[in-house]
């Protein structure tokens, strides 16, 4: 119970980086998502901010820290990464920047209470978009 505790604020202070990092930008778009009945909030990033986030160390910080079981990865249709054992063959970097290099390509990016059952225990989410 400590790990996930650890992992849950672990993660919170990530997305808390990630919102200042994004935010911290000079046109910022990121629109806060708010989804209690979900168990969740999150961004949703503007493309420009896609791509600062996939270049940024962020990520990596995150796959450090929340095990990839408990992220889950939401890929638009077309996408090439595929699944291998249930999880994307790709780490959550390329797979932002897949999002971000179509037009108008961008991510939803969500924290979510592990101990909600709707999140299945998924700490971060990510989810891809694009036309």
């Amino acid at each position: 119970m400590k790990i996930r505790t650890l992992a849950t604020a672990g993660a919170l202070t990530a997305g808390i980086a990630l919102a200042s990092v994004i935010g911290g930008g000079v046109a910022s778009a990121a629109t806060p998502i708010v989804q209690p009945e979900q168990g969740r909030i999150g961004l949703s990033l503007s493309n420009a901010e896609t791509a600062a986030l996939a270049a940024s160390p962020i990520p990596d910080a995150i796959a450090n820290i929340v095990p990839g079981s408990q992220r889950w990865v939401g890929r638009a249709p077309g996408s090439v990464i595929t699944n291998v054992d249930g999880r994307a063959s790709a780490p959550d970097r390329v797979v932002i920047a897949e999002a971000a290099a179509h037009p108008g390509g961008y991510v939803n990016i969500y924290v979510s209470d592990p101990n909600n059952p709707v999140t299945e225990g998924y700490i971060v989410q990510t989810y891809q978009h694009w036309n």
